[in-house]
């Protein structure tokens, strides 16, 4: 009960949702201008499978959650700390995706450079 008072005494403000919109929103410009760059053309161009739409769609499937999530949060204050979970989730999980979907495709660029 006492942790329910000292949620209501704390000034709700606007910062964290704004942020995880804003976050969200670049995340998807930035993959969408790198993978359409010449270092995203160059990716389909080594590796046959669509190594462009394997980076991209999960990232910008929960980069959309991420904002949705964050929109709910400054829209309805009601729904604002589960909302907030969720975009703290998604925001992690961006990062992690871009990390592991480089680890692989430096793992495939290395085999395919030591095959031939």
């Amino acid at each position: 009960m006492a942790r329910r008072e000292l949620e209501h005494e704390r000034p709700q403000t606007f910062t964290w949702p704004l942020l995880g919109a804003l976050y969200s929103s670049v995340v998807i410009v930035v993959v969408v201008a790198v993978l359409n760059s010449d270092l995203g053309r160059d990716l389909d161009n080594k590796i046959d499978a669509p190594a462009r739409t394997l980076i991209a769609a999960p990232v910008i499937i929960t980069a959309a959650i991420v904002f949705a999530a964050s929109l709910v949060a400054l829209l309805a204050p009601d729904h604002r700390r589960p909302s907030l979970k969720i975009a703290e989730i998604g925001s992690w999980l961006i990062p992690a995706w871009l990390v592991m979907g480089a680890m692989v495709l430096l793992a495939i660029d290395f085999a395919l450079h030591h095959v031939h």
